[in-house]
């Protein structure tokens, strides 16, 4: 008999975060009469002490642990304290241990049964033998262990704990072709589900550019645009690169500054318009000529899935980005990739030159059916086939 239960260890912050992949998937979840519990993520390391935005993360942080334990859109929130620094042995036993309390009390508090428990990151299959379930997944929505390359001694355990939730999970769920692929060799069964797609964005009108948005306005096209995190993997160097190559094109990246941008700012054709919320990004992208994935080539960015990738092509949007496995074969035909300064440029050109209206309808029509509806529904369906084999 099933229990309907989920515990859901995340990868990110109910409160903190726009709502991303667990968050949705969640709340779909519990619309369908599953008692679901949300635990806030606990992490894989502690923040660079060198971040300038150090400080701003742990306000957040503090902020979403002053609701501790609440129940929102029929979902029961979590946000454990405590240490974020798993790679020290007795901070690791004593995070266990206090997170356990709390969401063995959490369980309780909302009634659930055993379940399925549900790790989003690594670290949170420390908790699996001491949390009541009947059924083990894990969800895989980032190459985990290529974090070490950040920071070796901050995320030294980590390969050890994804390699132990791939061998113990009943499911992996996936969210890039790469990371299926390459899960499968170890992992006995393996379901690759990928983001879906908000709304705002295959509701859009695609042929909506009679009226430019004030932050677009006298902004020369053709535009090369991107929103999203500007972080740590934006990479710089090649827009700075490509923006002096091509003066004629203009480079036009909305979403927070979370990495030093004052040398691309200096340039004429470089635009950091600000952040935008969700629903204003549609009638904004419409004006972009290229969608442009502007993340640094590592192992990182290439195994992942960018959620922007399917919201540019439900705009229509031609796309361009550095080798991404995603990107590459998602959709045969759609997706550039280039690796060089010269391929990017080539890329880019060869995008707007193929462009038209009738392939901007055929890219919407590639992810219409991608709604965030649709792809909870694929993984309500795996998690109920999963507690139907006991």
């Amino acid at each position: 008999m099933r229990s309907d239960s989920l515990v859901c260890f995340a990868g990110n912050d109910w409160w903190l975060h726009n709502p991303l992949t667990e968050k949705q998937w969640t709340r779909y979840l519990a619309r369908q009469g599953w008692t679901v519990l949300f635990v806030n993520s606990i992490g894989v390391g502690f923040p660079g002490m060198s971040s300038p935005y150090m400080l701003r993360r742990l306000l957040r942080k503090i902020r979403s642990l002053s609701y501790w334990l609440k129940k929102d859109e029929g979902v029961w929130v979590l946000t454990p304290l405590l240490l974020p620094l798993w790679s020290v042995a007795w901070i690791r036993r004593m995070n266990v241990f206090l997170v356990t309390l709390q969401v063995r009390y959490a369980m309780k508090r909302a009634g659930m049964k055993p379940g399925i428990f549900w790790a989003g990151l690594p670290t949170a299959g420390l908790l699996r033998r001491h949390i009541p379930h009947r059924k083990c997944v894990y969800y895989v929505q980032d190459d985990y262990p290529s974090y070490s390359s950040f920071d070796h001694q901050m995320f030294m355990r980590i390969h050890d704990d994804h390699d132990e939730m791939l061998r113990v999970a009943d499911v992996v769920i996936c969210a890039s072709i790469g990371l299926a692929e390459r899960e499968a060799k170890i992992a006995r069964h393996v379901e690759y589900i990928p983001q879906g797609v908000n709304p705002v964005f295959l509701n859009a009108a695609l042929d909506d550019r009679a009226e430019v948005p004030e932050k677009l306005r006298g902004i020369p096209r053709p535009i090369i645009g991107y929103w999203g995190s500007l972080e740590s993997l934006h990479d710089r160097d090649t827009v700075l690169a490509l923006a002096k190559k091509h003066p004629e094109w203009s480079f036009v990246f909305f979403g927070r500054k979370m990495a030093d941008v004052s040398e691309l700012e200096a340039l004429p054709n470089v635009h950091y318009p600000g952040f935008l919320p969700i629903e204003e990004i549609p009638r904004h992208g419409v004006h972009f000529d290229v969608g442009f994935i502007s993340f640094k080539q590592t192992d990182y960015t290439m195994y992942g899935c960018p959620i922007k990738f399917r919201e540019y092509l439900a705009l229509g949007l031609p796309v361009v980005a550095p080798h991404i496995i995603e990107v590459e074969r998602a959709y045969e035909g759609e997706g550039l990739t280039a690796l060089s300064v010269d391929e990017f440029s080539e890329r880019m050109r060869e995008a707007m030159e193929t462009d038209s209206a009738e392939r901007r309808r055929h890219r919407r029509a590639l992810v219409a059916a991608e709604t965030w509806d649709a792809s909870s529904e694929r993984v309500r369906t795996v998690l109920e086939q999963l507690e139907d084999q006991d």
